[in-house]
């Protein structure tokens, strides 16, 4: 057997398009809200917004649909029809319904189970907020069970910053493994412990499906796998994002490539 890229004690997940297949859903509403004005969320806008905090992505949305103009200090033109608070109203008209349909991403029950079935520490880090995270893992209980509400959101009050900014899955390490020692060995979110570590990041594993995930999975000092999307991988031909890693689907996961328990053998 290989050498393994890292000896990995313990694995962060995103959620929304990399355990649970969401984030076509997302695409869809929102596109059915722009649509009577004329506008698109393309995948070139989205890959931007992908795993932002809610707010934080709506108004990167506007600036790329309804840019400022020169010389001013607007955040988004007056042109646009919505503010945030409005935008996200009509959008979540239907999102609940669509969410309460979700299905798994193929590969994610069976590599949680695994992990938990070996006694890994796993947590979710997520940018959606609690009551989202509620309705979607409510759809798929089998899933989610092996997590044990070992999950951090982003609406979570000891978050000041969303990704690409690490610290979701420094407060998930530190607060949502449970597990004796993370917070000796990782560092704390927040900006004044940028750019330090504590050693323990690097036995850490960050499973990722969009570009500000990646980025704030290696701004925390952990491996990461990307796996992204085709749409959004078509985007960032050669990987230069600097995943560690990019799989097509978590089916195509080796645990023994990270010092993790290999998966059975199949009869």
């Amino acid at each position: 057997m290989a050498t393994p890229t890292a000896q990995v004690k313990a694995v962060l997940f995103d959620m929304d398009g990399l355990l649970i297949d969401s984030e076509g859903v997302y695409t869809q509403v929102v596109n059915d809200v722009l649509r009577p004005y004329g506008k698109e969320q393309t995948w070139e806008i989205k890959a931007h917004l992908m795993g932002m905090p809610e707010r934080n992505a709506v108004k990167t949305l506007f600036q790329h649909l309804w840019p400022p103009r020169p010389n001013t200090d607007e955040v988004w033109s007056p042109e646009c029809p919505f503010d945030i608070d409005s935008f996200l109203q009509a959008r979540n008209k239907t999102l609940d319904d669509a969410f309460s349909k979700v299905k798994p991403m193929p590969g994610a029950e069976r590599l949680v189970r695994h992990l938990a079935a070996h006694g890994v520490p796993i947590c979710i880090a997520t940018g959606s907020k609690q009551r989202n995270y509620k309705i979607k893992s409510s759809a798929n209980p089998s899933l989610f069970a092996p997590f044990e509400g070992r999950v951090i959101c982003g609406d979570d009050p000891r978050l000041t910053r969303g990704k690409p900014t690490p610290d979701v899955f420094l407060l998930a390490a530190r607060e949502g493994l449970k597990n004796d020692g993370w917070k000796d060995r990782v560092r704390e979110p927040g900006p004044q412990a940028d750019g330090s570590l504590k050693g323990g990041e690097r036995d850490i594993l960050v499973f990722e499906d969009a570009k500000p995930g990646v980025q704030a999975g290696l701004a925390a000092g952990m491996n990461v796998v990307w796996v992204p999307d085709p749409n959004l991988k078509a985007l960032y031909s050669g990987n230069d994002l600097g995943a560690h890693q990019t799989l097509d689907s978590l089916l195509d996961f080796k645990p023994e490539e990270w010092g993790l328990p290999p998966f059975p053998l199949a009869n």
